[in-house]
């Protein structure tokens, strides 16, 4: 990630923007690379590290976005005995994305995780090394000491230096240059006269840019939010079934308890799979949700930033074809190979980088590195590191066989009848409310679980609708 030479709270990055005189609303922004980069790199934030983020304190006040929240917090109360290994927790809460490469060079960067480091094993073949995000045991699982590193990537952000884009209020980028693109979103403004508008610029911090993020999340206004940094407009979320097909068979037993009186699930009971695949959430990257969702995951602008990035034209404004294949469709990093991994990430063995020579026995080392790349902007490869996720080893996060309760809003806890009572005493409903449901759900239904965790606090009500509609029906939060 980033370094600088002057304290981050000093380190500003100026926004020009076109406004309505008479309603104080944002018509577009005018920007260039160094704001266009840190929008982009909205997309290859982890559900996880959104949740995280979201919650800090800035001008606006912290947010919580559908499950997400109980999610990640559930998973912090996890008792450490319930993982497979102590790591696979930490990889949960903070989970990392091999793209990050590409943020080295963000003026501002909100996604500062706690530590740099990674672990390479000190005896490693020649010109491959076993490269880990957390330090859980004492060595290797060879026996051989774990040498820590510090990557600096050579990477500069995603497009080109010398472009400029327009930004309309709901996030949509369109490059400058199109001038009949930006004549189009003044008139759609409004706009009758040029004496209307008048122009202004605003320094952007990096406070600002986690209130962006928060507002992208939420609103369909987010420049005038930053302008006026009165409280976005919350606009409200409807759920809508995905329609998203995939051709894989995927059987996950469940037994569901429901509350008659409303339709609305109280919890579900399931194996150490059906746990994991709620779990593995927190790592999946934003921008590859918009894609597996089709396009529409129904956070405030978030599916047009996407779709912006889609239509930007790879040979003309990015500084490659791979670094917008990055964004749109992000490889996902768990280091956890999941027994039935149910949704369509790309999921690679092992990474390939490019650094100078290091002797990994010798003690801490700070490794530039760079993805080996077939253009020449790219310095020529010295030596190749392959990066492989399975350093930690294991086919799941929590332990099996074991049975697992997840409530409605997607909290994970180990199933106990005491567990089970404090849930039902809580929701303050009487027994004779309750009514058990065994089903069998597919890649539909967990893709609409994914889908109402972002937008509803009742994922599996939401989700799971069909198997009881009998009852009262969907509960949108």
């Amino acid at each position: 990630m980033a370094t600088a030479t002057t304290s981050e709270a000093d380190v500003q990055v100026p926004l020009k923007l076109l406004v309505n005189k008479y309603t104080n609303k944002v018509i577009f922004a005018e920007a260039n690379k160094d704001f266009v980069d840190i929008l982009f790199s909205f997309l290859l934030l982890p559900l996880g590290t959104i949740a995280r983020l979201v919650e800090k304190d800035s001008n606006i006040e912290p947010l919580t976005i559908g499950c997400l929240h109980s999610l990640y917090h559930s998973v912090q109360n996890l008792d450490n005995h319930c993982f497979c290994t102590q790591g696979f927790k930490q990889l949960l809460v903070q989970p990392r994305n091999i793209p990050e490469d590409y943020c080295n060079t963000l003026k501002l960067n909100i996604d500062d995780p706690e530590s740099k480091e990674y672990f390479i094993c000190s005896k490693s073949d020649p010109g491959y090394h076993r490269l880990a995000p957390f330090k859980t045991e004492l060595n290797c699982s060879c026996g051989s000491p774990l040498t820590r590193v510090f990557l600096k990537h050579s990477f500069s952000g995603f497009v080109n230096d010398n472009a400029t884009f327009v930004i309309t209020d709901d996030l949509v980028v369109i490059p400058n240059s199109v001038s009949k693109l930006n004549l189009a979103v003044l008139q759609n403004s409004g706009i009758k006269d040029p004496s209307e508008v008048k122009e202004m610029t605003v320094n952007v911090t990096k406070e600002k840019i986690l209130d962006l993020l928060k507002c992208s999340l939420i609103s369909k206004s987010c420049l005038t939010y930053l302008l006026s940094e009165k409280k976005p407009i919350l606009e409200r979320s409807t759920f809508s079934l995905c329609s998203v097909e995939y051709d894989k068979n995927i059987e996950i037993s469940l037994n569901l308890v429901i509350r008659k009186s409303d339709g609305k699930l109280l919890y579900a009971q399931g194996d150490n799979h059906f746990a994991d695949m709620i779990l593995s959430f927190l790592t999946f990257p934003l921008g590859g949700v918009i894609r597996i969702l089709g396009g529409n995951c129904s956070l405030g602008c978030i599916d047009k930033l996407y779709k912006s990035i889609v239509d930007l034209e790879g040979n003309i404004y990015w500084m490659s074809e791979e670094v917008k294949k990055r964004l749109i469709d992000p490889s996902l990093v768990s280091y956890v190979t999941l027994i039935n991994p149910i949704f369509p990430f790309f999921h690679p063995n092992h990474y390939k980088f490019c650094t100078d020579y290091v002797d990994f026995s010798s003690g801490d080392s700070t490794v530039n590195m760079s993805c080996v790349k077939n253009d020449r902007r790219y310095y020529p490869v010295t030596a190749t590191v392959w990066y492989e996720q399975m350093f930690l080893y294991g086919f799941g996060y929590v332990k099996g066989p074991q049975t697992y309760l997840v409530t409605d809003d997607l909290v994970v806890a180990p199933f106990s009848t005491t567990s089970v009572l404090n849930l039902i005493n809580c929701s303050k409903t009487p027994l004779s409310d309750l009514k058990e449901k065994n089903v069998v759900i597919g890649f539909k239904e967990c893709i609409n679980i994914l889908k109402a965790s972002l937008t509803s606090t009742s994922a599996l009500t939401n989700g799971l609708d069909h198997f009881f509609t009998d009852d009262k029906g969907r509960i949108d939060m």
